[in-house]
C-alpha cells in the first residue's frame, strides 16, 4: 500500500479544522486528487456517425458507426449519478468503439442472464476476455461504463501501462450506462478513495497461532513450528508470514487495575505490545523477530486497539471518548476508546505501539477490536462526537492513520474482526467474518478483493478437529472429526477466491505430507481482480448500501454486514489466467456444504455459459485426479463429487501444435511457477520455478502429426511417458530454482 503523506497532512488538518466547529459533524474527509462525480460529456460528430464520452480531461469512450445515430440522454440522481445514454439507428448496425482506462482499468460483468443461466464466482489475473463481460471498471478514478448484451470485449496494455479495451456490438438501439464514482457512491463505501492508495498484491499466506493454540502458545511452540516449516520447505512453498496471536501482550499488565469489562484484554498502553511475558517468551519481541526471520519467514504480530488501564484512564480522562455523563466511556471488549483525534495520545499512546513493532522488525499487524472501538463505543457516544465536530468513524480512522504512518508502506495491516469499510484504504485487508475458516464470506464480498482490499475469511485450519459452537467471537468449542479432502479444498479455496491464507494447526499435523499436499498445491495465492462487478451473495453488500452505519450499536454478535462463515458454497469458481506468455481459464467446481452432505450430481456444462468461444476447441485437464478429458467442443461432462471433494479443470485452446496442458506445481496449472514459455523450431521451450524434492510434472498436448524427440530439463534428460496424446515430462528437483526446459518434437512427414 502507498500512501501519500502529503495528503494525510492535508486530510488530517481539514479534519482539525473540523473540530475547532463544536457544530460539524462531519461523514468523511474527501482526499484531493479524486475524479468528478459528474455525468461524462457527450460528443457527437459532424457526420453523426461517431460519439465520444469525456470525462474529465480525457475521453473514456470512442465510438464509430456506418450509419446517423440519434442520441438520447438520461441523468439521475445527485451524488448517486447514473447516466443513460442511448444510441439509436435507422437499422441494425455494427460498432466499433473503444474504451481508455487506466493501468488499474479491467472489464468485467454485471448481474444479468449469464449469472441466472451458471451461476459462478469470477477472477481475473491479468486482462479479461471473457465473452461474459459488458462492462469497463476504472479502479483508479472509480468509473464504471455499463455496455449492451452481446458486447464483445478486446482488452489490451498499452506500452505507457493504461488499458485499452476494443469493443463491437450489434443492435438498431443500443444503450451505454455511465456510472462515476462506482464503489464511493454507487456501493456506499465514502472511504473509497482510490487515487490515494494501491492494493497489497503479494501473497499473504503463512501460519496464524490462535486457532491452533488459542492463549496456551509459547516460545517453545513457535520454535517447533519453525523446525517444521523448515523442515517441509514451506517458505519455498510460498508461505511467508508467522503472526502471533492473542496471548504474548503484557508482562507488566496483570497486576494493574484494569477495566471491569476488559473481557480479559488488559492494559493496552505502549508496554503492553512491546513488552512480552517472559514466562511464555523469554526472549521477547526480539527473540521472536530474530529468530522467525532466521527460519526464512516473515514476523507478525496480533494487537488491540483496546484500553482497560484505569490509572492512565484517571489521570488523563480527557484522552477518552466520554458517555452522556462526561465520563470516559467504557464498552466490552474494548474498554475504553482513545480519542486518536488527540494529539497528546497519539504521541503518548499510538504512535509508541506502531514505531516499537515497526523498530523491532515486525512486518505484519492484525489490529483487533477496532468493531468494538467503532460499534460499541462511538457508535453509542455520538453526542461527544457531535460535540467535538467529528463523526465516529474519523475516530477511528485516525487511529489507524497514525498505525499506517509508523508502519509504513510495506508493513502488511489486517483490520479485524467483520467488515469494517471505515478502514478502507488505511488497512491492506480486513477479516470479514468472526472467528474460525468462513468459506461463505469469500462470496459475499467477491467482488471486493483485489479492488477495495483484501478478503481475510480467517485462519485455516486444514485438519480441522474442533468448531466453534458460537458464531462471530466464538468461545466454546465442540469436537469434530475431520475429513482428509479437507487438507484440499480448505486452503484450495482461499487461493482460488484471491484472499489471504493463514494456516492454523499445530506441528504435527503438518508432519505427514498427504495432510499438506493441498496447502502446497494452493501456494503462492496470485492476486486477482473480481470479473464480477456485484456479489455472489449480495445480500450483505445489499444491506451495508441501504443503510447507515451508526445503525450499528454492538459488535457482540455478528452485523448484518458480517460474512456468514458456514452454508453453501459457491458450486463454480472460475479464475480467468492472462499471462505474458499464455491464456487460459481453470473451473473449480466444489461440493462444500455444511448442511447437505450429499454428492453433486453428474452435469453438463456449456464452454458459452463460462463466457468461452463456443465453436473453438478446448483442452481439459484435471489437477487433483490428474485426469485428461481430452479435445472438446461445445460443452463437457463432469460426474459424480463426493461430499468436500474439489475439481480444477484447466480449459486451454486448443492449437495445431504440442502445447502445455497441465503442470503439478499449483493448482493454476501454469500461472504460480512458469516464467516463461514458447512454442519455436517445433519445440515447447520454457522456464519454471520448483521447489526442491517435490517432482515437478509438466503435462504437454501432443497431436497426432508430431512425435517426441527429446525432453531437457536443466541441462539433463528428463523422465518422459507418453500414452496416446499425452505427454509428462517429470524432473525432481536437487534444490529450489528456475530451471530451463525443452521438449522437442518432429513431424511425421520428416
Amino acid at each position: 500500500m502507498k500512501q501519500n503523506l502529503l495528503l494525510i497532512g492535508i486530510c488530517l488538518f481539514f479534519l482539525l479544522q473540523g473540530r475547532a466547529q463544536n457544530n460539524t459533524f462531519l461523514s468523511f474527509s474527501e482526499l484531493p486528487g479524486g475524479p468528478q462525480n459528474t455525468p461524462a460529456k457527450l460528443n457527437i460528430g459532424d457526420d453523426k456517425k461517431s460519439v465520444t464520452l469525456q470525462y474529465g480531461d480525457a475521453i473514456i469512450f470512442e465510438g464509430a458507426f456506418d450509419n446517423p445515430v440519434q442520441t438520447v440522454t438520461k441523468e439521475s440522481g445527485d451524488q448517486v449519478i447514473e447516466q443513460r445514454i442511448q444510441l439509436n439507428f435507422e437499422r441494425e448496425t455494427t460498432v466499433h468503439a473503444f474504451v481508455y482506462g487506466s493501468s488499474e482499468a479491467l472489464a468485467a460483468e454485471t448481474w444479468g442472464d449469464a449469472q441466472e443461466k451458471l451461476a459462478l464466482v469470477r477472477t481475473s489475473h491479468g486482462l479479461s476476455n471473457n465473452l461474459r463481460n459488458n462492462a469497463i471498471y476504472d479502479r483508479n478514478l472509480d468509473w464504471m461504463l455499463e455496455l449492451p448484451p452481446g458486447t464483445v470485449i478486446r482488452s489490451s496494455r498499452n506500452p505507457n501501462g493504461t488499458t485499452q479495451f476494443e469493443l463491437t456490438f450489434t443492435a438498431k438501439s443500443a444503450e451505454l450506462v455511465f456510472r462515476p464514482r462506482y464503489y464511493q457512491k454507487h456501493r456506499n463505501l465514502p472511504h473509497f478513495q482510490p487515487w490515494t492508495y494501491t492494493i497489497y498484491k503479494e501473497s499473504i499466506t503463512g501460519w496464524c497461532s490462535w486457532w491452533a493454540y488459542f492463549r496456551k502458545f509459547t516460545e517453545e511452540d513457535h520454535l517447533e513450528l519453525l523446525e517444521m516449516w523448515q523442515k517441509k520447505n514451506m517458505a519455498d512453498y510460498g508461505y511467508r508470514f508467522i503472526q502471533i496471536d492473542d496471548v504474548y501482550q503484557g508482562e507488566n499488565d496483570r497486576e494493574r487495575k484494569n477495566c471491569a469489562q476488559a473481557n480479559g484484554y488488559l492494559g493496552g498502553r505502549p508496554t503492553t505490545w512491546l513488552d512480552w511475558k517472559k514466562d511464555l517468551f523469554p526472549s521477547g519481541l526480539t527473540g521472536y523477530v530474530t529468530s522467525t526471520h532466521q527460519a526464512g519467514f516473515d514476523p507478525a504480530v496480533w494487537m488491540g486497539c483496546f484500553f482497560s488501564d484505569e490509572e492512565t484512564v484517571q489521570e488523563h480522562p480527557d484522552w477518552f471518548v466520554h458517555d452522556e455523563s462526561g465520563k470516559p466511556a467504557a464498552a466490552p471488549w474494548v474498554s475504553y476508546v482513545l480519542d486518536a483525534t488527540n494529539p497528546e495520545v497519539v504521541e503518548a499512546l499510538i504512535r509508541p505501539v506502531f514505531k516499537g513493532l515497526k523498530n523491532a522488525g515486525i512486518e505484519y499487524v492484525k489490529i483487533d477490536q477496532l468493531r468494538h472501538y467503532l460499534y460499541d463505543n462511538l457508535h453509542n457516544n455520538i453526542e461527544w462526537c457531535r460535540e467535538k465536530g467529528i463523526a465516529p468513524d474519523e475516530v477511528l480512522r485516525a487511529y489507524l492513520r497514525i498505525a499506517r504512518e509508523e508502519l509504513g508502506d510495506d508493513t502488511f495491516i489486517l483490520s479485524c474482526w467483520g467488515v469494517l469499510p471505515e478502514s478502507i484504504g488505511l488497512a491492506d485487508a480486513c477479516r470479514i467474518g468472526g472467528d474460525g475458516y468462513g468459506p461463505v464470506t469469500l462470496q459475499q464480498y467477491n467482488s471486493w478483493n483485489g479492488i477495495v482490499w483484501r478478503n481475510d475469511p480467517d485462519h485455516c485450519d486444514v485438519s480441522p478437529n474442533k468448531k466453534g459452537k458460537d458464531i462471530g467471537n466464538v468461545k466454546d468449542l465442540e469436537a469434530r472429526e475431520a475429513l482428509e479432502r479437507e487438507t484440499i479444498i480448505r486452503p484450495a479455496l482461499a487461493s482460488i477466491a484471491g484472499a489471504m491464507l493463514m494456516l492454523s494447526d499445530k506441528p504435527e499435523v503438518y508432519e505427514d505430507d498427504s495432510r499438506i499436499y493441498g496447502l502446497r498445491r494452493s501456494s503462492p495465492v496470485l492476486f486477482s481482480v473480481p470479473g464480477q462487478l456485484y456479489d455472489f451473495d449480495p445480500g450483505k453488500t445489499d444491506w451495508l448500501r441501504n443503510n447507515k452505519r451508526t445503525d450499528i450499536t454492538t459488535g457482540k454478535h455478528p452485523t448484518p454486514i458480517d460474512g456468514d462463515q458456514f452454508g453453501e458454497v459457491c458450486t463454480y469458481w472460475l479464475n480467468e489466467f492472462n499471462t505474458g506468455f499464455e491464456n487460459w481459464n481453470v473451473l473449480h467446481r466444489l461440493n462444500w456444504s455444511e448442511r447437505n452432505q450429499k454428492s453433486l450430481e453428474p452435469v453438463v456444462l456449456k464452454f458459452a455459459d463460462l463466457g468461452l468461444d463456443s465453436s473453438k476447441e478446448y483442452l481439459l485437464y484435471e489437477f487433483w485426479r490428474d485426469k485428461m478429458y481430452g479435445v472438446l467442443k461445445g460443452d463437457f461432462a463432469l460426474g459424480e463429487l463426493e461430499p468436500y471433494g474439489l475439481e480444477s479443470l484447466a480449459i486451454r485452446e486448443k492449437l495445431d501444435h504440442p502445447q502445455l496442458v497441465s503442470t503439478n506445481r499449483h493448482l493454476s496449472q501454469g500461472a504460480a511457477e512458469i516464467e516463461k514459455l514458447l512454442w519455436e523450431e517445433n519445440s515447447l521451450k520454457g522456464r519454471s520455478r520448483v521447489v526442491i524434492d517435490d517432482e515437478y510434472v509438466i503435462t504437454i498436448y501432443v497431436p497426432k502429426a508430431y512425435l517426441l524427440q527429446s525432453a531437457v530439463i536443466n541441462g539433463q534428460q528428463a523422465r518422459t511417458e507418453q500414452k496416446g496424446e499425452v505427454l509428462k515430462v517429470s524432473y525432481q528437483p536437487a534444490k529450489t530454482s528456475s530451471v530451463q526446459w525443452e521438449v522437442s518434437f518432429k513431424t511425421t512427414n520428416e
